[in-house]
Protein backbone atom coordinates (compact mmCIF):
# COMPACT_ATOMS: atom_id res chain seq x y z
CA UNK A 1 0.00 0.00 0.00
CA UNK A 2 0.94 3.61 -0.48
CA UNK A 3 2.51 5.56 2.38
CA UNK A 4 -0.59 7.73 2.78
CA UNK A 5 -2.70 4.62 3.28
CA UNK A 6 -0.24 3.29 5.86
CA UNK A 7 -0.44 6.54 7.81
CA UNK A 8 -4.26 6.48 7.74
CA UNK A 9 -4.32 2.89 9.00
CA UNK A 10 -1.75 3.55 11.72
CA UNK A 11 -2.64 7.07 12.87
CA UNK A 12 -6.05 8.19 11.57
CA UNK A 13 -8.52 5.41 12.35
CA UNK A 14 -10.45 7.66 14.75
CA UNK A 15 -12.46 10.25 12.80
CA UNK A 16 -15.48 10.96 14.99
CA UNK A 17 -15.21 14.36 16.65
CA UNK A 18 -15.02 17.69 14.86
CA UNK A 19 -11.33 18.04 15.74
CA UNK A 20 -10.46 14.50 14.65
CA UNK A 21 -12.16 14.97 11.31
CA UNK A 22 -10.51 18.35 10.76
CA UNK A 23 -7.08 16.84 11.41
CA UNK A 24 -7.77 14.00 9.00
CA UNK A 25 -9.00 16.32 6.25
CA UNK A 26 -5.95 18.56 6.58
CA UNK A 27 -3.61 15.58 6.47
CA UNK A 28 -5.30 14.09 3.41
CA UNK A 29 -5.50 17.33 1.43
CA UNK A 30 -1.82 18.06 2.06
CA UNK A 31 -0.67 14.53 1.26
CA UNK A 32 -2.60 14.19 -2.01
CA UNK A 33 -1.14 17.39 -3.42
CA UNK A 34 2.16 15.60 -3.97
CA UNK A 35 0.33 13.27 -6.36
CA UNK A 36 -1.09 16.07 -8.48
CA UNK A 37 -4.52 16.28 -6.84
CA UNK A 38 -6.12 19.41 -5.40
CA UNK A 39 -8.78 18.05 -3.03
CA UNK A 40 -11.58 20.40 -2.03
CA UNK A 41 -13.48 20.25 1.25
CA UNK A 42 -17.08 21.14 0.48
CA UNK A 43 -19.04 22.38 3.46
CA UNK A 44 -22.82 22.04 3.61
CA UNK A 45 -24.25 22.60 7.07
CA UNK A 46 -22.63 20.11 9.44
CA UNK A 47 -21.22 18.07 6.56
CA UNK A 48 -17.69 18.41 5.21
CA UNK A 49 -17.25 16.18 2.17
CA UNK A 50 -13.85 15.76 0.53
CA UNK A 51 -13.88 15.90 -3.28
CA UNK A 52 -10.84 14.52 -5.09
CA UNK A 53 -11.04 15.09 -8.84
CA UNK A 54 -13.08 16.96 -11.42
CA UNK A 55 -16.86 16.65 -11.04
CA UNK A 56 -17.45 18.41 -14.38
CA UNK A 57 -15.72 15.76 -16.48
CA UNK A 58 -16.14 12.65 -14.35
CA UNK A 59 -18.22 9.80 -15.72
CA UNK A 60 -17.85 7.66 -12.60
CA UNK A 61 -17.99 8.70 -8.94
CA UNK A 62 -16.19 6.47 -6.45
CA UNK A 63 -17.16 7.16 -2.87
CA UNK A 64 -16.78 6.13 0.77
CA UNK A 65 -17.60 7.68 4.12
CA UNK A 66 -14.74 8.79 6.34
CA UNK A 67 -16.54 9.48 9.63
CA UNK A 68 -16.44 6.83 12.36
CA UNK A 69 -18.68 5.80 15.23
CA UNK A 70 -18.81 5.27 18.96
CA UNK A 71 -17.65 1.93 20.33
CA UNK A 72 -20.37 -0.56 21.32
CA UNK A 73 -20.29 -3.78 23.36
CA UNK A 74 -21.94 -5.73 20.55
CA UNK A 75 -21.50 -5.53 16.77
CA UNK A 76 -23.84 -4.13 14.16
CA UNK A 77 -24.55 -7.51 12.57
CA UNK A 78 -25.69 -7.23 8.95
CA UNK A 79 -26.99 -9.96 6.63
CA UNK A 80 -27.62 -7.90 3.49
CA UNK A 81 -28.69 -10.42 0.85
CA UNK A 82 -31.04 -12.80 2.63
CA UNK A 83 -34.34 -11.50 3.96
CA UNK A 84 -34.71 -14.18 6.63
CA UNK A 85 -31.11 -13.71 7.72
CA UNK A 86 -31.55 -9.93 7.82
CA UNK A 87 -34.61 -10.25 10.05
CA UNK A 88 -32.75 -12.64 12.36
CA UNK A 89 -29.72 -10.35 12.57
CA UNK A 90 -31.81 -7.29 13.40
CA UNK A 91 -33.76 -9.30 15.95
CA UNK A 92 -30.46 -10.34 17.56
CA UNK A 93 -29.39 -6.69 17.79
CA UNK A 94 -32.73 -5.74 19.37
CA UNK A 95 -32.31 -8.53 21.94
CA UNK A 96 -28.82 -7.23 22.80
CA UNK A 97 -30.15 -3.70 23.22
CA UNK A 98 -33.02 -4.90 25.42
CA UNK A 99 -30.64 -6.92 27.61
CA UNK A 100 -28.47 -3.82 28.01
CA UNK A 101 -31.51 -1.73 28.92
CA UNK A 102 -32.66 -4.40 31.37
CA UNK A 103 -29.43 -4.20 33.37
CA UNK A 104 -29.38 -0.41 33.17
CA UNK A 105 -32.95 -0.38 34.51
CA UNK A 106 -31.97 -2.56 37.47
CA UNK A 107 -29.23 -0.13 38.44
CA UNK A 108 -31.46 2.94 38.00
CA UNK A 109 -34.43 1.45 39.89
CA UNK A 110 -32.19 0.54 42.82
CA UNK A 111 -30.90 4.09 42.79
CA UNK A 112 -34.42 5.53 42.74
CA UNK A 113 -35.57 3.27 45.59
CA UNK A 114 -32.54 4.18 47.65
CA UNK A 115 -33.05 7.93 47.09
CA UNK A 116 -36.84 7.86 47.24
CA UNK A 117 -37.21 9.42 43.79
CA UNK A 118 -40.05 8.72 41.33
CA UNK A 119 -42.14 6.54 43.62
CA UNK A 120 -44.48 4.15 41.76
CA UNK A 121 -43.09 5.17 38.35
CA UNK A 122 -39.52 3.96 38.79
CA UNK A 123 -39.66 1.53 35.84
CA UNK A 124 -41.05 4.10 33.38
CA UNK A 125 -38.47 6.69 34.31
CA UNK A 126 -35.63 4.16 34.33
CA UNK A 127 -36.57 2.85 30.86
CA UNK A 128 -36.77 6.38 29.45
CA UNK A 129 -33.39 7.30 30.89
CA UNK A 130 -31.84 4.07 29.59
CA UNK A 131 -33.03 4.75 26.05
CA UNK A 132 -31.76 8.33 26.26
CA UNK A 133 -28.36 7.12 27.45
CA UNK A 134 -28.09 4.75 24.47
CA UNK A 135 -29.10 7.45 21.99
CA UNK A 136 -26.69 9.96 23.48
CA UNK A 137 -23.92 7.36 23.47
CA UNK A 138 -24.49 6.70 19.75
CA UNK A 139 -24.04 10.40 19.01
CA UNK A 140 -21.48 11.50 21.58
CA UNK A 141 -20.04 8.33 23.10
CA UNK A 142 -16.40 7.30 23.20
CA UNK A 143 -14.99 6.93 19.71
CA UNK A 144 -14.14 3.45 18.50
CA UNK A 145 -10.35 3.22 18.25
CA UNK A 146 -10.57 0.29 15.85
CA UNK A 147 -12.25 1.08 12.53
CA UNK A 148 -10.20 -1.01 10.13
CA UNK A 149 -13.23 -2.29 8.26
CA UNK A 150 -15.80 0.44 8.99
CA UNK A 151 -14.75 2.44 7.18
CA UNK A 152 -10.99 2.92 7.07
CA UNK A 153 -11.05 0.19 4.41
CA UNK A 154 -13.33 2.25 2.17
CA UNK A 155 -11.25 5.39 2.65
CA UNK A 156 -8.04 3.58 1.77
CA UNK A 157 -9.68 1.97 -1.28
CA UNK A 158 -10.44 5.49 -2.53
CA UNK A 159 -6.92 6.74 -1.79
CA UNK A 160 -5.23 3.73 -3.41
CA UNK A 161 -7.45 4.05 -6.49
CA UNK A 162 -6.74 7.77 -6.87
CA UNK A 163 -2.99 7.33 -6.57
CA UNK A 164 -2.81 4.34 -8.92
CA UNK A 165 -4.93 5.98 -11.60
CA UNK A 166 -2.83 7.25 -14.55
CA UNK A 167 -2.92 11.04 -14.91
CA UNK A 168 -4.44 10.88 -18.39
CA UNK A 169 -7.50 9.09 -16.95
CA UNK A 170 -8.13 11.29 -13.93
CA UNK A 171 -10.76 13.40 -15.65
CA UNK A 172 -12.89 10.28 -16.05
CA UNK A 173 -13.52 9.72 -12.33
CA UNK A 174 -14.20 11.80 -9.25
CA UNK A 175 -13.49 10.45 -5.77
CA UNK A 176 -15.62 11.67 -2.86
CA UNK A 177 -15.27 10.97 0.86
CA UNK A 178 -18.54 11.62 2.67
CA UNK A 179 -19.03 12.98 6.15
CA UNK A 180 -21.68 11.87 8.69
CA UNK A 181 -22.72 8.55 7.21
CA UNK A 182 -22.93 7.18 10.74
CA UNK A 183 -25.49 9.86 11.64
CA UNK A 184 -27.84 8.78 8.85
CA UNK A 185 -26.14 9.19 5.45
CA UNK A 186 -26.17 12.98 5.93
CA UNK A 187 -23.03 13.85 3.98
CA UNK A 188 -23.99 11.91 0.87
CA UNK A 189 -27.56 13.23 1.04
CA UNK A 190 -26.27 16.80 1.09
CA UNK A 191 -23.90 16.03 -1.79
CA UNK A 192 -26.62 14.37 -3.88
CA UNK A 193 -28.91 17.35 -3.39
CA UNK A 194 -26.30 20.05 -3.98
CA UNK A 195 -24.75 18.45 -7.07
CA UNK A 196 -27.78 16.81 -8.58
CA UNK A 197 -26.91 17.95 -12.12
CA UNK A 198 -23.33 16.73 -11.85
CA UNK A 199 -24.23 13.21 -10.84
CA UNK A 200 -27.37 12.81 -12.92
CA UNK A 201 -27.09 9.57 -14.92
CA UNK A 202 -23.54 9.01 -13.58
CA UNK A 203 -22.48 5.73 -12.04
CA UNK A 204 -21.64 5.85 -8.31
CA UNK A 205 -19.64 3.07 -6.65
CA UNK A 206 -19.65 3.30 -2.86
CA UNK A 207 -17.14 1.33 -0.78
CA UNK A 208 -18.14 0.62 2.81
CA UNK A 209 -16.62 -2.18 4.94
CA UNK A 210 -14.52 -3.92 2.30
CA UNK A 211 -11.60 -5.45 4.23
CA UNK A 212 -13.10 -8.27 6.33
CA UNK A 213 -14.31 -11.19 4.22
CA UNK A 214 -13.35 -13.08 1.10
CA UNK A 215 -16.62 -12.51 -0.78
CA UNK A 216 -16.94 -9.02 -2.25
CA UNK A 217 -20.49 -8.05 -3.17
CA UNK A 218 -21.73 -5.26 -5.41
CA UNK A 219 -25.30 -4.30 -4.47
CA UNK A 220 -26.96 -2.45 -7.36
CA UNK A 221 -29.76 0.06 -6.88
CA UNK A 222 -33.09 -0.89 -8.43
CA UNK A 223 -32.47 1.38 -11.43
CA UNK A 224 -29.53 -0.76 -12.56
CA UNK A 225 -30.67 -4.09 -11.10
CA UNK A 226 -31.25 -5.50 -14.58
CA UNK A 227 -28.52 -3.57 -16.40
CA UNK A 228 -26.44 -6.60 -17.32
CA UNK A 229 -23.94 -4.63 -19.39
CA UNK A 230 -22.93 -2.69 -16.28
CA UNK A 231 -22.76 -5.89 -14.25
CA UNK A 232 -20.53 -7.48 -16.87
CA UNK A 233 -18.19 -4.49 -16.86
CA UNK A 234 -17.96 -4.65 -13.07
CA UNK A 235 -17.19 -8.37 -13.07
CA UNK A 236 -14.57 -7.95 -15.81
CA UNK A 237 -12.86 -5.06 -14.00
CA UNK A 238 -13.01 -6.44 -10.46
CA UNK A 239 -11.79 -9.90 -11.29
CA UNK A 240 -12.06 -12.71 -8.76
CA UNK A 241 -8.91 -14.49 -7.63
CA UNK A 242 -8.27 -17.88 -6.08
CA UNK A 243 -9.19 -16.61 -2.62
CA UNK A 244 -11.38 -13.60 -3.35
CA UNK A 245 -14.74 -13.91 -5.04
CA UNK A 246 -16.58 -10.97 -6.60
CA UNK A 247 -20.38 -11.10 -6.89
CA UNK A 248 -23.13 -8.95 -8.32
CA UNK A 249 -26.03 -9.32 -5.91
CA UNK A 250 -28.95 -10.46 -8.06
CA UNK A 251 -31.70 -11.36 -5.59
CA UNK A 252 -32.83 -9.68 -2.40
CA UNK A 253 -30.39 -7.02 -1.31
CA UNK A 254 -30.38 -4.41 1.42
CA UNK A 255 -27.02 -2.80 2.11
CA UNK A 256 -27.58 0.41 4.11
CA UNK A 257 -24.89 2.86 3.12
CA UNK A 258 -24.37 6.04 1.09
CA UNK A 259 -25.29 4.27 -2.15
CA UNK A 260 -28.92 4.73 -1.02
CA UNK A 261 -28.74 8.41 -1.96
CA UNK A 262 -27.92 7.84 -5.63
CA UNK A 263 -29.98 6.58 -8.51
CA UNK A 264 -27.38 4.58 -10.44
CA UNK A 265 -25.15 3.09 -7.80
CA UNK A 266 -23.47 0.02 -6.40
CA UNK A 267 -22.88 -0.45 -2.69
CA UNK A 268 -19.73 -2.54 -2.20
CA UNK A 269 -18.83 -4.57 0.88
CA UNK A 270 -16.93 -7.73 1.77
CA UNK A 271 -18.82 -10.50 3.53
CA UNK A 272 -18.06 -13.74 5.32
CA UNK A 273 -19.93 -16.92 4.60
CA UNK A 274 -21.72 -18.96 7.24
CA UNK A 275 -25.37 -19.95 7.15
CA UNK A 276 -25.72 -16.62 5.32
CA UNK A 277 -23.30 -14.07 3.95
CA UNK A 278 -22.77 -11.66 6.82
CA UNK A 279 -20.86 -8.67 8.13
CA UNK A 280 -19.84 -8.49 11.80
CA UNK A 281 -17.29 -6.92 14.18
CA UNK A 282 -18.09 -3.35 13.11
CA UNK A 283 -18.79 -0.70 15.77
CA UNK A 284 -16.78 -2.73 18.29
CA UNK A 285 -13.17 -2.96 19.46
CA UNK A 286 -12.89 -6.14 17.37
CA UNK A 287 -12.99 -4.20 14.09
CA UNK A 288 -9.30 -4.83 13.42
CA UNK A 289 -9.33 -6.99 10.27
CA UNK A 290 -7.72 -5.21 7.35
CA UNK A 291 -7.09 -7.50 4.39
CA UNK A 292 -4.83 -5.69 1.95
CA UNK A 293 -5.68 -8.16 -0.82
CA UNK A 294 -9.24 -6.83 -0.82
CA UNK A 295 -8.02 -3.25 -1.15
CA UNK A 296 -5.64 -4.17 -3.97
CA UNK A 297 -8.37 -6.04 -5.87
CA UNK A 298 -10.80 -3.13 -5.56
CA UNK A 299 -8.36 -0.32 -6.32
CA UNK A 300 -6.99 -2.20 -9.34
CA UNK A 301 -10.58 -2.80 -10.39
CA UNK A 302 -11.42 0.90 -10.23
CA UNK A 303 -8.47 1.72 -12.48
CA UNK A 304 -9.44 -0.97 -14.96
CA UNK A 305 -13.07 0.15 -14.94
CA UNK A 306 -12.15 3.77 -15.58
CA UNK A 307 -10.32 2.70 -18.73
CA UNK A 308 -13.59 1.33 -20.05
CA UNK A 309 -15.93 4.19 -19.06
CA UNK A 310 -17.18 4.38 -22.64
CA UNK A 311 -19.40 1.38 -21.77
CA UNK A 312 -21.37 3.67 -19.48
CA UNK A 313 -21.80 6.44 -21.99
Amino acid sequence: MNEISRKILNHYQIRKTKKQKEEFRKFLVDELKQYGYCPIVQNKGINNNIVIGNMDTARIFCTAHYDTQAVFPFPNLIVPNNLFGLILSQFAIIICVLILIFFMNIVLIKLFVWTGLFKNIELNIASTISWLIIMIWMLFGKANKHTANDNTSGVITIIESAIKLPKDLRDEVCFVLFDNEELGLLGSAAFAKEYKEWIKNKLVINFDCVSDGNDIFFFPTKQIKNDYSKHESIINAFASSNYKRVHINKGFGFYPSDNFNFKYAYGVCSLKKGWFYYLDRIHTSRDIIFNEENIELLSDGVCKLVKTTHTFG
